[in-house]
């Protein structure tokens, strides 16, 4: 993992440094990226609480209809 993170972040200077774009256009690039990533990113995060959210309601289900049923 340590050695996929550190290799991206050289891989991506690398090619910010051979672009030939100036600081200022790199950085808006750089800025829209981490957008759409911090988008995707809260997005995981949301489909998981959900997911977790629908597992408790069915275990909750279960034990109600476990209970009436005894």
């Amino acid at each position: 993992m340590i050695k996929n993170y550190q290799l991206l972040k050289e891989t991506i200077h690398h090619v910010i440094q051979n672009s030939g774009l100036d600081i200022g256009a790199a950085y808006f690039i750089l800025k829209d990226v981490y957008n759409d990533i911090e988008k995707t990113y809260y997005g995981q995060l949301n489909k998981e609480c959900l997911e977790e959210i629908k597992k408790q309601d069915e275990n909750s289900i279960e034990e109600v209809s476990q209970n009436e049923t005894t």
